[in-house]
């Protein structure tokens, strides 16, 4: 008799909606940079590739040309984001609809389920237990848990790894094109969600085994 699958999750823009607490983080760095808040919108294309890329985005025009300098800006706005998005990073998440029930019905079949993020695993699991997940999400692989961040394969690996559990069956979900390339990279079944913070046309044009519209509802 096989094994339950494993089912691997990212967390902003497949699990729940983070982005109006990255938004306040990311705006409050800006501020300390002499930088106008962005719209949200505007972050939203910031997100996917871990904190310090996003502030890097949000950062550029106020940033050195010099690359040592640039670096240490980048150290200095990463640390302010860090004070302030431990206050932040639960204020507003919510969970996408559906999301809850999902889980609870994966978990009372016995499918192994993880969180494989590119945010620091230090803001991941509050936000997973203020959602109340944590039960539900033993296994948490954040941005910063290992040197290497989705598109490599590596977390995804160290995440089957923990559940004790084979790439063979097992499926990543995710709302960026960085899931769905850590995911076939690993040989593991990829599901692209349109409706997080990724463009649903790179998605596509990057291709998945399956597309949800919105939280386990597949679409064409």
């Amino acid at each position: 008799m096989l094994a339950p699958a494993p089912f691997l999750f990212d967390l902003d823009g497949t699990l729940a909606d983070t982005l109006p607490d990255i938004a306040a983080s990311c705006n409050h760095v800006r501020a300390r940079f002499g930088l106008p808040p962005c719209p949200t919108a505007m972050v939203r294309g910031f997100v996917g590739d871990g904190a310090r890329t996003l502030l890097a985005r949000a950062l550029q025009p106020a940033l050195p040309a010099e690359p040592a300098a640039a670096a240490r800006a980048l150290d200095d706005a990463f640390a302010s984001y860090v004070v302030h998005h431990e206050r932040q990073c639960t204020v507003h998440a919510r969970l996408y609809p559906g999301a809850l029930a999902a889980l609870q019905a994966l978990h009372e079949g016995g499918h192994p389920l993880a969180v494989v993020t590119n945010k620091p695993a230090r803001f991941a699991a509050p936000i997973l237990r203020a959602l109340g997940l944590e039960r539900l999400l033993p296994v948490v692989v954040g941005g910063d848990t290992l040197p290497q961040r989705k598109p490599d394969p590596a977390p995804i690996r160290h995440a089957l790894a923990q559940l004790g559990a084979e790439p063979l069956g097992a499926t990543m979900i995710g709302d960026g094109v960085q899931d769905l390339r850590a995911g076939k990279a690993a040989g593991v079944r990829t599901i692209a969600c349109l409706y997080g913070y990724g463009d649903p046309t790179a998605l596509r044009a990057e291709g998945a085994d399956a597309f949800w519209s919105a939280f386990g509802e597949p679409t064409d």
